[in-house]
């Protein structure tokens, strides 16, 4: 179990590695947004390409960062429950969400979208349609499905190992899944 437990950890140092290059794409979309909004108001200049690339940056952080989120405890839970749960029962709740649930989702997104990434990556596919004359590769944007997808299951397999080895008595959860199944404060 301790190997699986540093296996866990390295695959918590590939999202937050990931997470660290992609939350620069807020700024920069946020700057992108800025400078396309001036340069058509001060201007009177629109760039295709550089309002295609918002998209390609939302895309980016949306897809890419939500193991992250995963990881930090911070995507959408629904806890009615987890306070008459515990550590134990929430454990297993999550073991049984990730096995059943995050894992076959992840697996069939991938299955999905991969094909069409591939097709767009070989036949040099642009973003370019009747509503945009973006020359942008088409198979950037839709790398972030698989890969994203590819990320969260990843990280869902981390979670699911930390599950296990608590379920075992090997490690404790983590500290915001413990105070979590402990139910809410009473101080606050």
């Amino acid at each position: 179990m301790k190997g699986l437990l540093r296996l866990a950890g390295h695959l918590d140092s590939i999202v937050e590695g990931f997470a660290l290059v992609v939350r620069w794409g807020l700024l920069a979309n946020a700057l992108l947004i800025t400078g396309n909004a001036l340069s058509r108001k001060l201007f009177a200049i629109a760039l295709p390409t550089a309002f295609d690339l918002q998209w390609h940056f939302f895309a980016a952080v949306v897809l890419l960062m939500a193991a992250y989120a995963f990881q930090r405890d911070e995507h959408v839970r629904i806890d009615l429950f987890a306070a008459r749960l515990g550590e134990r029962g929430m454990a297993w709740l999550d073991l049984v969400g990730i096995v059943f649930v995050v894992l076959p989702v992840c697996a069939i997104m991938i299955w999905v979208s991969a094909p069409d990434f591939a097709r767009s990556l070989l036949s040099g596919e642009t973003r370019a349609t009747r509503e945009s004359v973006s020359a942008l590769p088409a198979w950037i944007i839709k790398s972030f499905v698989p890969a994203g997808f590819m990320l969260l299951g990843l990280q869902a397999l981390a979670e699911a190992i930390r599950c296990v080895a608590s379920l075992q008595g090997v490690a404790p959860r983590p500290v915001p899944r413990r105070h979590l199944a402990a139910g809410p404060s009473r101080d606050g």
